[in-house]
Protein backbone atom coordinates (compact mmCIF):
# COMPACT_ATOMS: atom_id res chain seq x y z
CA UNK A 1 0.00 0.00 0.00
CA UNK A 2 1.41 3.45 -1.02
CA UNK A 3 0.72 5.10 2.47
CA UNK A 4 2.53 2.12 4.37
CA UNK A 5 5.36 3.12 1.94
CA UNK A 6 7.44 6.40 4.17
CA UNK A 7 8.85 7.67 1.35
CA UNK A 8 5.90 7.66 -1.00
CA UNK A 9 3.90 9.04 2.02
CA UNK A 10 6.92 11.94 2.76
CA UNK A 11 6.97 12.75 -0.69
CA UNK A 12 3.06 13.53 -1.49
CA UNK A 13 3.03 15.16 1.76
CA UNK A 14 5.58 17.39 0.89
CA UNK A 15 4.13 18.26 -2.55
CA UNK A 16 0.83 18.89 -1.03
CA UNK A 17 2.03 21.36 0.87
CA UNK A 18 4.71 23.48 -1.78
CA UNK A 19 1.43 22.74 -4.27
CA UNK A 20 -0.48 25.07 -1.62
CA UNK A 21 2.03 27.41 -2.01
CA UNK A 22 2.55 27.57 -5.62
CA UNK A 23 -1.32 28.03 -5.69
CA UNK A 24 -0.85 31.03 -4.38
CA UNK A 25 2.15 32.04 -5.98
CA UNK A 26 0.90 31.82 -9.66
CA UNK A 27 -1.86 33.64 -9.26
CA UNK A 28 -1.09 36.53 -7.18
CA UNK A 29 2.38 37.41 -9.10
CA UNK A 30 0.21 37.06 -12.32
CA UNK A 31 -2.80 39.50 -10.39
CA UNK A 32 1.13 41.72 -8.94
CA UNK A 33 2.05 42.07 -12.41
CA UNK A 34 -0.83 42.34 -14.64
CA UNK A 35 -1.71 45.14 -12.34
CA UNK A 36 1.87 46.94 -12.78
CA UNK A 37 1.49 46.77 -16.10
CA UNK A 38 -2.11 46.28 -17.72
CA UNK A 39 -0.70 43.43 -20.07
CA UNK A 40 -0.30 39.52 -20.13
CA UNK A 41 3.10 39.95 -21.77
CA UNK A 42 4.80 40.87 -18.31
CA UNK A 43 3.91 37.16 -16.89
CA UNK A 44 4.74 36.11 -20.04
CA UNK A 45 7.95 37.16 -19.85
CA UNK A 46 8.63 36.18 -15.93
CA UNK A 47 7.91 32.45 -17.28
CA UNK A 48 10.23 32.87 -20.20
CA UNK A 49 13.07 33.82 -18.17
CA UNK A 50 12.53 31.10 -15.55
CA UNK A 51 12.91 29.06 -18.63
CA UNK A 52 16.39 30.78 -19.63
CA UNK A 53 17.47 30.11 -15.95
CA UNK A 54 16.15 26.25 -16.45
CA UNK A 55 18.44 25.69 -19.38
CA UNK A 56 21.08 27.62 -18.04
CA UNK A 57 21.63 25.34 -15.04
CA UNK A 58 19.90 22.25 -16.10
CA UNK A 59 22.68 20.54 -18.08
CA UNK A 60 24.65 20.62 -14.69
CA UNK A 61 22.22 19.83 -12.01
CA UNK A 62 21.60 16.27 -13.06
CA UNK A 63 24.95 14.99 -12.55
CA UNK A 64 24.98 17.06 -9.64
CA UNK A 65 21.84 15.66 -8.53
CA UNK A 66 22.76 11.93 -9.55
CA UNK A 67 26.20 12.65 -6.75
CA UNK A 68 24.17 13.95 -3.93
CA UNK A 69 21.67 13.02 -1.82
CA UNK A 70 18.26 13.71 -3.84
CA UNK A 71 16.33 14.02 -0.24
CA UNK A 72 18.98 17.00 1.29
CA UNK A 73 18.91 18.64 -2.52
CA UNK A 74 14.91 18.39 -2.01
CA UNK A 75 15.12 19.78 1.58
CA UNK A 76 17.98 23.32 0.23
CA UNK A 77 16.10 23.93 -2.90
CA UNK A 78 13.07 24.07 -1.20
CA UNK A 79 14.35 26.55 1.38
CA UNK A 80 15.88 28.49 -1.20
CA UNK A 81 12.66 28.89 -3.18
CA UNK A 82 11.16 30.35 0.17
CA UNK A 83 13.78 32.91 0.82
CA UNK A 84 13.72 33.72 -3.18
CA UNK A 85 9.33 34.50 -2.80
CA UNK A 86 10.27 36.39 0.67
CA UNK A 87 12.49 38.47 -0.83
CA UNK A 88 9.77 39.64 -3.70
CA UNK A 89 7.48 40.15 -0.52
CA UNK A 90 9.93 42.72 1.09
CA UNK A 91 10.50 44.36 -2.64
CA UNK A 92 6.86 45.01 -2.60
CA UNK A 93 6.80 46.42 0.82
CA UNK A 94 9.87 48.80 0.53
CA UNK A 95 7.96 50.30 -2.80
CA UNK A 96 10.85 49.38 -5.00
CA UNK A 97 10.62 51.39 -8.72
CA UNK A 98 12.31 48.69 -10.61
CA UNK A 99 9.74 45.78 -9.08
CA UNK A 100 9.01 44.47 -11.88
CA UNK A 101 12.83 43.84 -13.04
CA UNK A 102 13.36 42.77 -9.45
CA UNK A 103 10.30 39.91 -9.73
CA UNK A 104 12.21 39.16 -13.01
CA UNK A 105 15.43 38.55 -11.42
CA UNK A 106 13.54 36.59 -8.36
CA UNK A 107 11.99 34.49 -11.04
CA UNK A 108 15.28 33.74 -12.79
CA UNK A 109 16.65 32.36 -9.36
CA UNK A 110 13.66 30.39 -8.52
CA UNK A 111 14.23 28.66 -11.79
CA UNK A 112 17.47 27.59 -10.81
CA UNK A 113 16.30 26.37 -7.25
CA UNK A 114 12.68 24.85 -8.64
CA UNK A 115 14.59 22.62 -11.47
CA UNK A 116 16.89 21.11 -8.94
CA UNK A 117 14.27 20.53 -6.56
CA UNK A 118 12.17 18.41 -9.57
CA UNK A 119 15.81 16.74 -10.74
CA UNK A 120 15.94 15.01 -7.14
CA UNK A 121 12.29 14.77 -7.45
CA UNK A 122 12.70 12.44 -10.22
CA UNK A 123 15.38 11.00 -8.51
CA UNK A 124 14.40 10.01 -5.22
CA UNK A 125 10.62 8.65 -6.83
CA UNK A 126 13.07 6.75 -9.50
CA UNK A 127 15.11 5.08 -6.44
CA UNK A 128 13.28 5.04 -3.54
CA UNK A 129 9.69 4.10 -5.00
CA UNK A 130 8.54 0.61 -5.98
CA UNK A 131 8.05 0.02 -9.24
CA UNK A 132 5.22 -1.36 -8.55
CA UNK A 133 3.69 1.46 -6.60
CA UNK A 134 5.58 4.21 -9.33
CA UNK A 135 2.51 4.64 -11.95
CA UNK A 136 0.43 4.84 -8.86
CA UNK A 137 2.46 7.28 -7.25
CA UNK A 138 3.01 9.42 -9.89
CA UNK A 139 -0.90 9.92 -10.47
CA UNK A 140 -1.41 10.44 -6.57
CA UNK A 141 1.90 13.54 -6.92
CA UNK A 142 -0.16 14.84 -9.89
CA UNK A 143 -3.49 14.44 -7.57
CA UNK A 144 -1.50 15.75 -4.74
CA UNK A 145 -0.09 18.81 -6.79
CA UNK A 146 -3.99 19.99 -8.04
CA UNK A 147 -5.27 19.35 -4.55
CA UNK A 148 -3.09 21.71 -3.15
CA UNK A 149 -3.46 24.36 -5.83
CA UNK A 150 -6.58 24.32 -5.19
CA UNK A 151 -6.03 24.95 -1.33
CA UNK A 152 -4.07 28.02 -2.10
CA UNK A 153 -6.50 29.53 -4.47
CA UNK A 154 -8.94 28.98 -1.78
CA UNK A 155 -6.72 30.51 0.85
CA UNK A 156 -5.93 33.41 -2.10
CA UNK A 157 -9.26 34.69 -2.34
CA UNK A 158 -9.76 34.87 1.67
CA UNK A 159 -6.02 36.76 1.65
CA UNK A 160 -7.11 39.36 -1.19
CA UNK A 161 -9.98 39.99 0.81
CA UNK A 162 -7.79 41.71 3.25
CA UNK A 163 -4.74 42.05 1.67
CA UNK A 164 -2.40 42.93 -1.81
CA UNK A 165 -1.43 40.10 -3.62
CA UNK A 166 2.07 40.25 -2.55
CA UNK A 167 1.32 39.36 0.70
CA UNK A 168 0.25 36.47 0.18
CA UNK A 169 2.72 35.19 -0.73
CA UNK A 170 4.39 34.78 2.50
CA UNK A 171 1.40 31.49 2.45
CA UNK A 172 4.43 30.02 -0.54
CA UNK A 173 7.20 31.09 1.53
CA UNK A 174 5.72 28.98 4.71
CA UNK A 175 4.57 26.12 2.59
CA UNK A 176 8.09 25.67 1.14
CA UNK A 177 9.31 25.99 4.43
CA UNK A 178 6.90 23.40 5.81
CA UNK A 179 7.16 20.74 2.83
CA UNK A 180 11.08 21.14 3.42
CA UNK A 181 10.74 19.83 6.95
CA UNK A 182 8.40 17.01 5.44
CA UNK A 183 11.07 15.38 3.39
CA UNK A 184 13.84 16.27 6.41
CA UNK A 185 12.02 14.43 8.66
CA UNK A 186 12.14 10.87 6.88
CA UNK A 187 14.52 8.47 7.43
CA UNK A 188 15.60 6.13 4.52
CA UNK A 189 17.07 2.69 4.52
CA UNK A 190 19.85 3.06 2.20
CA UNK A 191 21.34 6.71 1.10
CA UNK A 192 21.86 7.37 -2.36
CA UNK A 193 25.02 4.63 -3.38
CA UNK A 194 27.04 7.48 -4.62
CA UNK A 195 26.21 10.45 -2.71
CA UNK A 196 30.12 11.28 -1.97
CA UNK A 197 31.84 11.59 -5.60
CA UNK A 198 31.49 15.18 -5.24
CA UNK A 199 33.32 15.03 -1.68
CA UNK A 200 35.69 17.55 -1.49
CA UNK A 201 38.53 18.14 -3.85
CA UNK A 202 36.60 15.97 -6.11
CA UNK A 203 34.11 19.47 -6.67
CA UNK A 204 36.58 20.61 -8.81
CA UNK A 205 35.75 17.87 -11.18
CA UNK A 206 32.09 18.40 -11.59
CA UNK A 207 32.26 20.14 -15.00
CA UNK A 208 34.66 17.81 -16.84
CA UNK A 209 32.63 15.04 -15.18
CA UNK A 210 29.44 16.49 -16.08
CA UNK A 211 30.52 16.49 -19.80
CA UNK A 212 31.68 12.66 -19.69
CA UNK A 213 28.44 11.65 -18.15
CA UNK A 214 26.46 13.43 -20.96
CA UNK A 215 28.02 12.21 -23.88
CA UNK A 216 27.92 8.93 -21.94
CA UNK A 217 24.08 8.70 -21.66
CA UNK A 218 23.24 10.55 -25.22
CA UNK A 219 25.29 8.24 -26.63
CA UNK A 220 23.31 5.18 -25.63
CA UNK A 221 20.10 6.74 -27.12
CA UNK A 222 22.12 7.37 -30.11
CA UNK A 223 20.03 4.48 -31.64
CA UNK A 224 16.68 5.58 -29.59
CA UNK A 225 15.95 9.13 -31.17
CA UNK A 226 12.22 7.95 -30.22
CA UNK A 227 13.63 8.48 -26.29
CA UNK A 228 14.65 11.90 -27.35
CA UNK A 229 11.52 12.30 -29.09
CA UNK A 230 9.74 12.25 -26.01
CA UNK A 231 11.84 14.09 -23.83
CA UNK A 232 11.00 17.16 -26.49
CA UNK A 233 7.50 16.24 -26.57
CA UNK A 234 7.38 17.38 -22.45
CA UNK A 235 7.37 20.66 -23.22
CA UNK A 236 3.98 20.94 -24.35
CA UNK A 237 1.87 19.85 -21.73
CA UNK A 238 3.92 22.71 -19.03
CA UNK A 239 3.41 24.81 -22.48
CA UNK A 240 -0.23 24.08 -22.23
CA UNK A 241 -0.34 24.92 -18.60
CA UNK A 242 1.46 28.02 -18.26
CA UNK A 243 -0.86 29.33 -21.52
CA UNK A 244 -3.77 28.97 -19.52
CA UNK A 245 -2.18 30.60 -16.59
CA UNK A 246 -1.09 33.57 -18.35
CA UNK A 247 -4.31 34.26 -20.53
CA UNK A 248 -6.90 33.42 -17.51
CA UNK A 249 -6.28 37.30 -15.78
CA UNK A 250 -7.46 38.72 -19.20
CA UNK A 251 -9.98 36.95 -20.12
CA UNK A 252 -11.46 37.31 -16.61
CA UNK A 253 -10.76 40.73 -17.47
CA UNK A 254 -12.75 40.64 -20.66
CA UNK A 255 -15.32 38.40 -19.94
CA UNK A 256 -15.96 38.90 -16.32
CA UNK A 257 -15.77 42.20 -15.20
CA UNK A 258 -12.07 41.08 -13.69
CA UNK A 259 -13.82 39.87 -10.55
CA UNK A 260 -11.07 37.76 -9.40
CA UNK A 261 -12.60 35.03 -7.55
CA UNK A 262 -13.75 33.92 -11.62
CA UNK A 263 -9.38 33.43 -12.04
CA UNK A 264 -9.74 31.06 -8.71
CA UNK A 265 -12.57 28.84 -10.23
CA UNK A 266 -11.25 28.31 -13.46
CA UNK A 267 -7.79 27.30 -12.02
CA UNK A 268 -9.70 25.42 -9.89
CA UNK A 269 -11.55 24.05 -12.36
CA UNK A 270 -8.81 22.56 -14.42
CA UNK A 271 -7.23 21.26 -11.37
CA UNK A 272 -10.23 19.62 -10.63
CA UNK A 273 -10.06 18.43 -14.21
CA UNK A 274 -6.31 17.28 -13.10
CA UNK A 275 -7.84 15.40 -10.14
CA UNK A 276 -10.57 12.98 -12.01
CA UNK A 277 -7.60 12.10 -14.43
CA UNK A 278 -5.80 10.76 -11.48
CA UNK A 279 -8.39 8.04 -10.47
CA UNK A 280 -8.59 6.71 -14.16
CA UNK A 281 -4.90 6.95 -14.54
CA UNK A 282 -5.09 2.71 -14.60
CA UNK A 283 -7.31 2.97 -17.94
CA UNK A 284 -6.33 6.59 -19.43
CA UNK A 285 -2.14 6.51 -18.77
CA UNK A 286 -1.72 4.88 -22.26
CA UNK A 287 1.26 5.04 -25.14
CA UNK A 288 -1.64 4.52 -27.61
CA UNK A 289 -3.62 7.82 -26.09
CA UNK A 290 -1.03 10.15 -25.79
CA UNK A 291 -1.86 11.99 -29.39
CA UNK A 292 -5.15 12.26 -28.41
CA UNK A 293 -4.69 13.89 -25.03
CA UNK A 294 -2.81 16.64 -26.82
CA UNK A 295 -5.20 16.49 -29.37
CA UNK A 296 -7.89 17.22 -27.04
CA UNK A 297 -5.72 20.03 -25.48
CA UNK A 298 -5.55 21.99 -28.80
CA UNK A 299 -8.87 21.98 -28.58
CA UNK A 300 -10.02 23.05 -25.46
CA UNK A 301 -7.81 26.25 -26.42
CA UNK A 302 -9.30 26.85 -29.18
CA UNK A 303 -12.97 26.76 -27.75
CA UNK A 304 -11.53 29.68 -25.63
CA UNK A 305 -10.81 31.58 -28.45
CA UNK A 306 -14.06 30.68 -30.04
CA UNK A 307 -16.68 31.22 -27.56
CA UNK A 308 -17.85 33.73 -24.97
CA UNK A 309 -20.30 31.19 -22.65
CA UNK A 310 -19.06 30.61 -19.80
CA UNK A 311 -19.76 27.57 -19.46
CA UNK A 312 -17.52 26.34 -22.34
CA UNK A 313 -14.92 28.52 -20.38
CA UNK A 314 -15.46 25.99 -17.46
CA UNK A 315 -15.93 23.15 -19.49
CA UNK A 316 -12.67 24.01 -21.23
CA UNK A 317 -10.43 24.26 -18.28
CA UNK A 318 -11.55 20.85 -17.01
CA UNK A 319 -10.94 18.78 -19.93
CA UNK A 320 -7.57 20.24 -20.55
CA UNK A 321 -6.70 19.42 -17.04
CA UNK A 322 -8.23 16.51 -17.56
CA UNK A 323 -6.13 16.10 -20.91
CA UNK A 324 -3.47 17.64 -19.53
CA UNK A 325 -2.55 15.05 -16.39
CA UNK A 326 -2.84 11.92 -18.56
CA UNK A 327 0.00 12.97 -21.31
CA UNK A 328 1.79 14.15 -17.86
CA UNK A 329 2.18 11.01 -16.22
CA UNK A 330 2.63 8.98 -19.30
CA UNK A 331 6.03 11.02 -20.28
CA UNK A 332 7.11 11.39 -16.89
CA UNK A 333 6.48 7.54 -15.43
CA UNK A 334 8.14 6.12 -18.87
CA UNK A 335 11.26 8.34 -18.72
CA UNK A 336 11.55 7.60 -15.23
CA UNK A 337 11.52 3.84 -15.96
CA UNK A 338 13.07 3.77 -19.44
CA UNK A 339 16.43 5.85 -17.71
CA UNK A 340 19.38 3.09 -15.89
CA UNK A 341 19.65 3.45 -12.74
CA UNK A 342 22.57 6.10 -12.79
CA UNK A 343 21.19 8.23 -15.18
CA UNK A 344 17.45 8.67 -13.49
CA UNK A 345 18.24 12.81 -12.06
CA UNK A 346 20.58 13.51 -15.94
CA UNK A 347 16.93 12.04 -17.48
CA UNK A 348 15.37 14.42 -15.41
CA UNK A 349 17.00 17.12 -16.31
CA UNK A 350 16.96 16.36 -20.10
CA UNK A 351 13.10 16.58 -19.87
CA UNK A 352 13.51 19.76 -17.85
CA UNK A 353 16.12 21.32 -19.79
CA UNK A 354 13.23 20.34 -22.97
CA UNK A 355 10.42 22.30 -20.57
CA UNK A 356 12.95 25.08 -20.46
CA UNK A 357 13.62 25.46 -24.22
CA UNK A 358 10.00 25.18 -25.22
CA UNK A 359 9.01 27.70 -22.81
CA UNK A 360 11.93 30.14 -23.91
CA UNK A 361 10.89 29.41 -27.27
CA UNK A 362 7.30 29.41 -26.88
CA UNK A 363 6.40 31.87 -23.99
CA UNK A 364 6.93 35.41 -26.07
CA UNK A 365 5.50 34.17 -29.07
CA UNK A 366 2.03 33.40 -26.59
CA UNK A 367 3.06 37.23 -25.40
CA UNK A 368 3.14 38.74 -28.55
CA UNK A 369 -0.17 37.22 -29.55
CA UNK A 370 -1.62 38.34 -26.36
CA UNK A 371 -0.73 41.63 -27.65
CA UNK A 372 -2.63 41.31 -30.77
CA UNK A 373 -5.79 39.89 -29.03
CA UNK A 374 -6.49 37.17 -26.47
CA UNK A 375 -8.33 35.06 -29.10
CA UNK A 376 -4.94 35.11 -30.96
CA UNK A 377 -2.93 33.92 -27.91
CA UNK A 378 -5.47 30.66 -27.28
CA UNK A 379 -6.10 30.35 -31.26
CA UNK A 380 -1.80 30.11 -30.64
CA UNK A 381 -1.72 27.62 -28.05
CA UNK A 382 -4.20 25.62 -29.63
CA UNK A 383 -1.98 25.51 -33.04
CA UNK A 384 0.97 24.36 -30.91
CA UNK A 385 -0.50 21.62 -29.00
CA UNK A 386 -1.97 20.32 -32.53
CA UNK A 387 1.48 20.61 -33.67
CA UNK A 388 2.61 18.37 -30.16
CA UNK A 389 -0.53 16.01 -31.03
CA UNK A 390 0.88 15.57 -34.37
CA UNK A 391 4.65 14.93 -33.37
CA UNK A 392 3.14 12.39 -30.68
CA UNK A 393 1.96 9.87 -33.27
CA UNK A 394 5.51 9.13 -34.06
CA UNK A 395 6.45 8.35 -30.32
CA UNK A 396 2.84 6.18 -29.97
CA UNK A 397 3.86 3.79 -33.11
CA UNK A 398 7.68 3.68 -32.55
CA UNK A 399 8.60 3.53 -29.02
CA UNK A 400 9.58 -0.11 -28.01
CA UNK A 401 9.65 0.16 -23.90
CA UNK A 402 12.11 -1.89 -21.74
CA UNK A 403 10.27 -4.74 -20.12
CA UNK A 404 11.32 -2.78 -16.77
CA UNK A 405 9.28 0.33 -17.72
CA UNK A 406 5.37 1.23 -17.12
CA UNK A 407 3.45 -0.35 -19.84
CA UNK A 408 2.89 -3.75 -18.06
CA UNK A 409 2.13 -1.94 -14.63
CA UNK A 410 -0.45 0.33 -16.35
CA UNK A 411 -2.54 -1.95 -17.99
CA UNK A 412 -5.59 -2.82 -16.40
Amino acid sequence: MIWRNRPARALLVSILLSSIGMGVYVLALGQMLFALTGSAQAFAIVLTLQGIGAVCVLPFCGPLVDALDSRRVYVGCGLARAATVLAIVLTDIAGTPASVPMIGAAALALAVFDNMQRAALFKFSARHIDDSLRVRVNGLLGAAIQAGALTGMALLGAILSVAPPARALLVDVAMACAAAAVMASIRLDASDANRALLAGSRLRSLLPNALRDWRQMLAQYRNETVVLGMVALCAADFFFANGLSTLVVPLVHRSYGGQSWYIAALEATFGIGMLAASTLTRHTVRQSLLPLWLLVQAGTALLLALSRDPFAHFLAFFVGGFANLNSLTWLLTTLQQHANPGDKAKMASLRLLAIGIGTIALMPWLGHAARVSLDSAFFSVGAAMAAFALASVWIAIGFRPHQRTILAASQP
